[in-house]
């Protein structure tokens, strides 16, 4: 399946089984994420301690202060009067609740009802889901830093992880094995549907900033959210493709059927040749 088709069928199962409030639910998650990150970027600029931490690491990578954005000069349109300690809970919470949203359009896609997806085994998949997502981007990273094409690589590959921890209930070591499997001479296939990601994820973060102010950061912020909506259904519709596409190795359908075979039987007295 390609990008364009898995993004079809998502958008058709988000339509038919009540993805609006999915939509509204991620849109506010976006949205309280960027509020999250301002209010972190503010209360850094405010503590000259953490300020001069930040610039210490990357001067030990080799990184002069220099090439660095002076922090004190960021916007923060959404920062709320919060501490730093308060500002990453908050953040944590957020990715939380984005993962949860995730969770819950996966199984929707994949024929769930939204009551049903957002309650079955709920807190296992939420922390294995979080924990192997986390592990994924964190591989394809290293390997995108590295080198690009192994990066890719990684990242094709490792593409249902999530999905198949959330529909199938599969473990985290088991799904990693399994993304592995359906993605295996695939993956040239699987591309189209990771630029179908990029894409989304890329749309908001190019064309929001052409809002002025403090509105353009709220609708980069709700759009993140929708994008996150429909990457999530584009994953799972590939997924459910690449899964039920494979052939059943328990079917016999190839293999004859002894009962309609007449010519699987003994031989009578009036099957024997005459003799001459």
């Amino acid at each position: 399946m390609d990008g364009p088709t898995a993004l079809t069928e998502a958008v058709r199962e988000l339509r038919d089984r009540g993805g609006a409030p999915l939509a509204a639910f991620l849109a506010a998650v976006g949205v309280t994420t960027l509020v999250a990150r301002d209010s972190i970027l503010q209360a850094i600029t405010r503590r000259q301690e953490l300020l001069d931490s930040i610039y210490a690491f990357y001067a030990d990578a080799g990184i002069d202060q220099s090439q660095l954005p002076d922090l004190t000069n960021l916007a923060t349109p959404l920062a709320v009067d919060i501490s730093y300690g308060a500002g990453v809970a908050l953040l944590f919470v957020a990715a939380l609740l984005a993962e949860f949203g995730t969770i819950v359009v996966l199984r929707v896609v994949a024929g769930e009802s939204p009551r049903q997806a957002a309650t079955r085994r709920i807190g296992r998949t939420l922390v294995f889901g979080f924990l192997a997502g986390t592990v994924v981007r964190l591989l394809t990273v290293f390997g995108l830093v590295l080198f690009i094409l192994p990066g890719i690589f990684i990242g094709v590959s490792l593409l249902f992880v999530h999905a198949s921890i959330v529909i199938d209930d599969t473990g985290p070591l088991a799904a990693f094995g399994r993304s592995w499997e359906l993605t295996s001479g695939r993956r040239f296939e699987v591309v189209s549907v990771g630029l179908m990601l990029v894409a989304l994820y890329a749309t908001p973060r190019a064309f929001a900033p052409l809002i002025p102010g403090t509105p353009g950061v709220v609708v980069m912020g709700a759009a993140s959210g929708l994008a996150l909506l429909l990457s999530a259904g584009v994953v799972g519709r590939t997924y459910l493709a690449l899964r039920d596409g494979e052939p059943d190795d328990e079917s016999t359908d190839d293999e004859p059927d002894d009962e309609d075979d007449p010519y699987d039987a003994a031989l009578g007295a009036d099957d024997l040749p005459e003799p001459e």
